[in-house]
């Protein structure tokens, strides 16, 4: 219970007290994915989806769930975009600020995660939060650190804590089709890893949290589409 409490605190902004090494945490990330799916959830199953439920709905995850990531997928995106060498790349991404690059991948991010919150069935929706969080558990275990810092503090992860991970995707096994996302999900996000290999030589906690935005945001396309 201590580590599942431990990954509620390392990935979000609810203030849940946990003093656990951030490397036992890394298996229960999808839970995470399981509560910012679930608020999903509740809010368009109480209120529907208008365009107002779905702002706020979209507004209460990101502040409760998705801050971090969302600012890591502007920091990578800053930083990725720059023509600077690798470590002006890694000083780009610590620093933090919101360039334009920051600024129109954002926008744009956000115009089409609303656009597809409209459109998707509900279990999609799910299935794009918990794999979103499953991935970063997996591109992390194929990965190694950029550099020190809160990021590198989970890794060397295991295999143990994949295979751990994957339990919890077990109930959309009763989907098959989300089987399929999750799959397009994941390919997504192994590409981010790979380009993240390319420019600084290892992944980051900003990095990682790109990673579970962009499965998270190419579950729902594909969701869109088929």
């Amino acid at each position: 219970m201590k580590n599942i409490l431990g990954a509620i605190s390392f990935l979000t902004r609810i203030p849940v007290r946990s003093a656990v090494n951030p490397s036992d945490t890394v298996k229960h990330f999808p839970i995470v994915g399981y509560m910012a799916g679930g608020l999903y959830l509740l809010v368009f199953w109480i209120f529907g989806r208008s365009v107002p439920i779905v702002i706020f709905a979209i507004f209460i995850t990101y502040v409760f769930f998705n801050a971090f990531h969302f600012d890591g997928l502007l920091d990578t995106s800053d930083s990725f975009m720059s023509q600077k060498g690798k470590e002006r790349k890694l000083e780009i991404m610590k620093m933090g600020n919101s360039g334009p690059m920051a600024v129109f991948v954002g926008v744009l991010y956000m115009i089409l995660l609303f656009y597809l919150m409209t459109k998707v069935s509900l279990i999609d929706i799910l299935i794009s939060t918990v794999g979103g969080r499953y991935g970063m558990v997996l591109m992390a275990y194929l990965s190694k650190p950029a550099r020190s810092g809160l990021g590198a503090s989970i890794f060397p992860v295991k295999l143990k804590s994949v295979l751990y991970a994957s339990i919890y995707l077990i109930p959309f096994i009763f989907f098959p089709a989300t089987l399929l996302l999750l799959l397009f999900g994941l390919a997504s996000g192994l590409i981010l890893k790979v380009i993240s290999d390319h420019m600084i030589d290892g992944v980051t906690g900003d990095v990682l949290g790109a990673i579970e935005e962009v499965i998270q945001i190419t579950i729902l396309f594909a969701g869109n589409l088929i």
